[in-house]
């Protein structure tokens, strides 16, 4: 009988710490969204496939600027830029400008990510994510890399 009472107390003293450790880590996982504006937000998933940065290439990338309504960034090969206007979640992009250099194996990206952007509606950040769509679908998925 005194091992089920001392077994009893044990669990009646551990459960609210088990309780109060679970609830405490779950609190650190969570991050606050990044900022639309004076991130650079580097593309991640283009369309549903996954961007890589060939070695020595240029990232493909974009900037909201804070206290105007411009973009500009970079296509992996050709700089742009352009304007954007926000309400809400809400969100058009362009028209894109850019430079028009020719760049081996980085053309199809680019050109999809500047036709993408000019096809925007709305967007979504969650955490560092920013998920850009057009109409119902993702047509990218960027990654927040945070400015000074």
């Amino acid at each position: 009988m005194k091992n089920i009472t001392s077994f009893l107390l044990v669990v009646l003293f551990m459960f609210p710490l088990v309780l109060i450790s679970c609830s405490s880590s779950e609190n650190q996982n969570t991050k606050p969204n990044a900022s639309l504006t004076n991130t650079r937000w580097v593309l991640r998933v283009l369309n549903d496939k996954r961007v890589f940065t060939p070695e020595g290439g240029k990232e493909v990338f974009i900037l909201f600027g804070k206290d105007t309504a411009r973009v500009n960034g970079s296509g992996g090969c050709n700089n742009f830029f352009g304007k954007y206007v926000k309400d809400g979640s809400s969100l058009k992009i362009g028209p894109v400008a850019s430079t028009e250099m020719y760049c081996e194996g980085r053309m199809e990206t680019e050109s999809a990510f500047f036709k993408g952007l000019e096809t925007t509606v709305r967007y979504k950040i969650n955490g560092d994510v920013l998920s850009l769509f057009n109409s119902d679908k993702v047509f990218a998925k960027l990654e927040a890399v945070y400015l000074n």
